[in-house]
């Protein structure tokens, strides 16, 4: 779906447009084939280019072709507790800035209700964008943490279950993601501030993209601190774990030891031959008495030693 957007400064809001115009935002959303090859046409765009923008591997990168700057980034995008990855493709032509997703982007509604969004001004349309990218890692690597968190309070009780286990390597697989996607988003970045490309940032728009790096280093950071600490909670539990195992044995083997006590004893005199007192009338209360104060000498003693 192709859907075009125009505000210049004398407008009071960003309107939609019924079709192009010289300054216009186009949006397009799950194009089909036909749509891309009228994209082509219509702006002399690489057709490979923007197919490209549907490759669900896409990693960010720019590529300039002629006076055309394709500028790929990745969004994030929650459904339920899981969240993914998506490409999105950012055009900025002569007369015109174009974006290309496979899907619809988190909360773009929000980006067009913006007050100082202006289609006519190139580069901090193609900036407001990418900012709008980089918030959906914000508002993803927020909620991942916050379940990070979730799981980390049950590590005093000790009540960590499988599924929590399986959710953490879901969280960690999303910030895995998220690390191989905002380091290459970073450099491109740079590249954009050091003016390698076509485009003339004002000193606001400079603000504006230094302020977008910064955050991008900051979700860095943010993101490998949340993988340790994923790591840190899964060793802390493995090592409760094995504590925890280790005192079920050591119980185990005293238990088992103490019981070998009586079997012994209840063994002996369970032969079909003559044995010590089998002819008094209380050998069965001393010998079961016997036994019953060896295991507790020997209940005593393992106690000593902290084994139970």
């Amino acid at each position: 779906m192709i859907t075009y957007f125009y505000r210049n400064v004398r407008e009071e809001k960003l309107l939609e447009a019924a079709r192009f115009r010289t300054g216009a935002w186009v949006h397009v959303e799950a194009p089909t084939e036909e749509e891309l090859r009228t994209l082509a046409a219509k702006f002399k765009l690489d057709h490979d280019l923007l197919n490209d923008a549907l490759d669900p591997n896409e990693i960010p990168r720019i590529e300039l072709d002629e006076d055309i700057l394709y500028i790929y980034m990745r969004y994030a995008n929650r459904a339920g507790n899981q969240v993914t990855t998506s490409p999105v493709l950012l055009v900025v032509g002569p007369k015109f800035v174009a974006s290309i997703s496979r899907a619809s982007i988190p909360d773009l509604s929000r980006l067009t209700r913006a007050a100082d969004l202006f289609t006519t001004q190139r580069a901090k349309l193609l900036l407001q964008l990418m900012r709008h990218v980089v918030s959906t890692y914000e508002h993803n690597v927020t909620f991942l943490t916050r379940q990070i968190r979730s799981v980390r309070t049950k590590l005093d009780v000790a009540t960590i279950s499988n599924r929590d286990f399986i959710q953490f390597v879901i969280i960690e697989d999303a910030l895995n993601s998220f690390l191989a996607e905002l380091v290459p988003t970073h450099v491109l970045m740079g590249s954009l501030l050091a003016g390698r490309y076509n485009l003339t940032f004002f000193e606001d728009d400079r603000d504006l993209i230094e302020d977008l790096i910064q955050t991008v280093r900051q979700l860095n950071e943010t993101s490998r601190s949340a993988s340790r600490t994923i790591v840190n909670i899964r060793e802390a539990y493995s090592s409760i774990m094995t504590n925890n195992l280790n005192r079920q044995i050591q119980l185990l083997t005293s238990l088992t030891v103490v019981l070998t006590i009586p079997t012994i004893v209840f063994s002996l005199y369970g032969m079909n031959v003559p044995l010590p007192g089998m002819h008094h009338t209380s050998s069965f209360t001393v010998i079961v008495s016997g036994t019953a104060v060896v295991c507790a000498i020997v209940l005593y003693a393992l106690y000593r030693k902290r084994w139970l």
